[in-house]
């Protein structure tokens, strides 16, 4: 008995000086003092194999990814979630931001910041750590589905002034950043299997250097894509990954898959995440380490490069008390949302200065998104928005007429005996909330505004406005709530009147052409609303509009010459009435308060300074994409980048095609001039004017040319700035170039930067096609 006992006490002795270990190896490793890589190291010491492996593949949980805690030292879970416009959720608990090409229309880094720190704040709320955003892969090809996540347009250097802006702003938050998709995003036409074929030069001077920007501001994480470059899949390219990514470039952070787009146990070709499980990275990565073809060393490379991110943004440190639930909308989110979303507005045209709209009586909007618009694109980029602002709400707004009364509620009544077991009322786009069971679903139904009808499926329920789109499906109840109400009655044929009369709004909520033409007769002004959308997962089949709002906007042009057309895109898009009406303002995907912001612009309430980061173009494939570039040889199998450095704005210079609207361009409501031209070594600098009667902002552009010998496109940007200027007022902006890479060529010899000598031409102004400053430097 007494060896028994002797060996019991031996045994909890052990136990415990264990536990004291850990707990003093914690102690040392949540010493502030240390640095995130100190800390990092102590914490690896501590961890066991099985530890390790754990946090290199997803698991099941509530976020899009998850990674469990490690109770025993402290580790916080990660909780990674969609997306790059917001957080994405079943429900209507986060802002809807505008989309990120849409804040890179503001050409500003500030907007960007904002925009990053406001959605790292709301995925924070919502107790998400890690912010599967922003999409950054440059636009070669203008129809990708996907363009309107990126931020960086079709340009790389516009990608390196705004990339990092918008991760430190989402990583000030203690959430890290998760920049995708590397690499070669360009197309979601087979994207899970289509080969981008490109060469090491433009990987280094067009596709990478957005990525190199955000990896030298701090980036914590990035994902590889579906697609294969060079024939070997993004996930387990050891190219890609290890040789360019993480050598080259110097990325220190880590690398986790798309989902599903792990095809082995890659870790030795630079993959060091699976999501969203452990098909390959774990039972069989585990297997791999005890066989010896993967070494305990690689496994902690990839365990430190996930730790380092960790305590660099205080997830060690800052509790985070946030729930997936949490409804994180705010009023100072909303007005964000709104100003950021008029920032990226773009002015395209404006002739006889149509806008701002002053001394107007009659307004006629016209188009099925004057009431119903389109804020953002599909897929894993979209949000659900809390609410929409309208184009009609807004300009109602801006007009004078009252605020719209709240619909009254009308009463509901759950009776469980009609509802449908084995049925959805399947209706893609509703909203939906979590729900403890069905009866509970039909009460949140009845409580809800617009909702008549619902499915409860998976703890899930999904509002729906009424019973259609029945269909088998043995997980789902479905039933309705109450009798869907009547539509309300259209407005008067005059037009509706604020209370003084001063004001009225002519309202044709249809494409139709006749009706839209119609209501623009009369009419001080006719604002057309038009747009397309594009989603995750496919390309667009053409970029131009839907036919039936051409002939709107031609139809209406004919009966009001002060027609101003507004429109929404995912990217790049055909405008073939351009030559016929007044104004044209693009807006890209505006987020939820659309009708706001277009109204500040309309009105002169905000004077519009966005630019366009993709060139407009005149027709579809105006840049004489073939099969083998677009989409690519053996049925889109292989997309060859044989264009080489002739994207985007490149390929129009080169050729001396003349776009409809080109990059970097956007007007203002007052003007501006450029004057005092100064080189002086690496250095640039000149004047700009406000020439106007009224404040605005000039977002100052800088290009050069390479001498020919460097075999470089003809012009190239690599400077902006906006320059905010009072009437008449005059600023000296200057730029300084770095012979690394500004004035450089990537040398696929050395696998290096190589400073290119001799004469450059600088070129400055306002877009990429409006340069009237010319000089040299000499490098």
């Amino acid at each position: 008995m007494a060896t028994m006992l002797c060996a019991f006490l031996v045994a909890v002795a052990v136990v415990a000086a264990s536990a004291n270990t850990v707990t003093l190896k914690k102690a040392q490793w949540m010493d502030v003092s240390d640095t995130p890589q100190q800390r990092a190291a102590k914490l690896l010491q501590s961890m066991t194999i099985d530890e390790k492996l754990v946090m290199l593949h997803g698991s099941g949980g509530k976020y899009t990814g998850n990674v469990p805690a490690n109770t025993r030292l402290n580790i916080p879970s990660l909780n990674l979630n969609d997306g790059p416009q917001g957080f994405r959720a079943p429900d209507a608990s986060t802002t809807c931001w505008p989309s990120a090409l849409t804040v890179s229309a503001a050409w500003d880094p500030k907007v960007s910041n904002a925009w990053g720190a406001a959605m790292g704040a709301e995925f924070w709320a919502k107790g998400a750590n890690v912010q599967l955003g922003p999409g950054m892969n440059v636009a070669r090809v203008p129809r990708n589905g996907r363009n309107f996540e990126y931020v960086s347009g079709e340009d790389p250097y516009l990608g390196v002034g705004l990339a990092p802006a918008v991760v430190t702003g989402i990583q000030s938050q203690h959430v890290i950043a998760n920049c995708k998709h590397w690499i070669q995003n360009n197309q979601e036409t087979n994207r899970g299997s289509a080969s981008m074929n490109v060469g090491e030069r433009p990987e280094f001077e067009i596709y990478y250097p957005p990525w190199k920007a955000a990896s030298d501001a701090g980036l914590g994480s990035i994902m590889c894509s579906y697609n294969k470059i060079n024939h070997t899949y993004s996930c387990e390219n050891n190219n890609t990954l290890n040789t360019n990514l993480k050598e080259r470039i110097g990325f220190d952070g880590w690398v986790m898959s798309d989902w599903g787009a792990t095809h082995s146990t890659s870790i030795n070709q630079g993959l060091d995440q699976e999501m969203p499980s452990d098909g390959w990275m774990g039972s069989k990565l585990k297997a791999a380490v005890q066989a010896g073809t993967v070494s305990i060393k690689t496994i902690e490379n990839s365990v430190m490069r996930m730790l380092v991110p960790m305590f660099q943004m205080g997830l060690f440190d800052v509790p985070n008390n946030g729930t997936h639930d949490a409804n994180v909308t705010s009023d100072a989110h909303n007005k964000l949302a709104r100003e950021l979303s008029a920032a990226g507005t773009v002015l395209v045209q404006n002739k006889d200065g149509v806008l701002p709209l002053k001394n107007v009586t009659k307004v006629a909007l016209i188009g099925k998104a004057a009431a119903q618009p389109t804020v953002h694109g599909g897929g894993s980029g979209s949000v659900v928005p809390p609410y929409v602002i309208s184009p009609l709400q807004g300009f109602k707004s801006h007009l004078g007429f009252a605020p719209p009364q709240p619909p009254k509620p009308v009463p509901y009544h759950c009776d469980p005996s009609k509802f449908e077991h084995g049925f959805d009322y399947f209706q893609p786009g509703n909203t939906g909330a979590a729900a403890k069971d069905v009866d509970d679903c039909c009460s949140q139904c009845g409580q809800r505004v617009g909702c008549n009808s619902f499915t409860f499926k998976d703890g899930t329920c999904w509002y729906k406005p009424n019973n259609s789109g029945r269909r088998p499906d043995s997980a789902a109840t479905s039933g309705s709530c109450r009798t869907p109400q009547p539509p309300p009655p259209p407005p008067p044929p005059g037009g509706e009147c604020t209370s003084d009369g001063k004001h009225c709004v002519i309202l044709s909520d249809s494409d139709d052409a006749t009706k839209g033409a119609a209501a623009a007769t009369g009419a001080d002004v006719a604002v057309v609303f038009v747009g397309t959308s594009s989603s995750e997962g496919s390309d667009r089949k053409t970029l131009a509009l839907d036919p039936s709002q051409d002939a709107l906007v031609e139809a209406v042009a004919k009966a009001n010459k002060n027609t101003i057309v507004v429109v929404v895109t995912p990217g790049a898009v055909l405008m073939p009435w351009k030559d016929q009406v007044s104004a044209i303002a693009v807006v890209f995907m505006p987020g939820q308060e659309y009708g706001n912001a277009i109204a500040d612009i309309a009105f002169g309430t905000v004077n519009p300074s966005g630019r366009l980061p993709i060139t407009m173009p005149n027709k579809d494939n105006e840049q004489q994409m073939t099969q083998e570039q677009y989409p690519g040889l053996d049925n889109a199998e292989n997309a060859t980048y044989t264009e080489r450095l002739l994207i985007g704005y490149r390929w129009y210079t080169q050729h001396k095609v003349t776009p409809a609207f080109p990059f970097g361009h956007g007007l203002s409501y007052t003007t501006f001039s450029y004057s005092n031209l100064q080189v002086s070594g690496h250095t640039v600098s000149f004047s700009v004017q406000n020439t106007g009667s009224v404040a605005g902002s000039e977002v100052t552009q800088l290009y050069i040319k390479y001498p020919d010998s460097a075999g470089e496109p003809p012009l190239q940007l690599r400077g902006f700035q906006r320059v905010q200027l009072g009437p008449k007022q005059t600023q000296t902006v200057s730029f300084t170039l770095k012979p690394e890479p500004d004035l450089s060529i990537w040398d696929i010899n050395t696998h290096n930067w190589a400073t290119v000598k001799g004469e450059f031409g600088i070129f400055v102004g306002g877009s990429s096609a409006s340069l009237p400053l010319v000089g040299k430097l000499v490098n």
